[in-house]
């Protein structure tokens, strides 16, 4: 999505327009005492930044969430994995464990 031109609201440094923006970042030229500001995109429109046009902020917004879902099923799966292979590993342990011998007894 090109948003190059479009005017954008910070809660810190104020108004900005967008001077460029890609999948990963967008970046804002906010008053001359601020300057450019580059931000993560979509993250940014989760909390930092607002667009003056609703029905793209309403768009944005929703690319925000499904970036957070996906990076949450993600943690999830990962996680999950994790959980696994440690058992596999502890299971193989286990398998590979030779018991302990025992000691002949001394006879007096």
């Amino acid at each position: 999505m090109n948003l190059k031109d479009e005017q954008v609201m910070h809660e810190q440094f104020g108004v900005g327009q967008v001077v460029e923006n890609d999948d990963e970042r967008i970046t804002v030229m906010f008053s001359e005492e601020v300057g450019r500001k580059s931000f993560l995109f979509p993250d940014a429109f989760g909390n930092h930044l607002k667009m003056s046009k609703s029905d793209i902020q309403d768009t944005l917004y929703q690319a925000y969430e499904a970036k957070r879902k996906q990076q949450a099923a993600d943690k999830l799966q990962l996680d999950q994995d994790r959980a696994e292979e440690a058992i596999r590993v502890a299971a193989e342990q286990e398998k590979n464990r030779k018991p302990a011998r025992k000691k002949p007894a001394i006879r007096k």
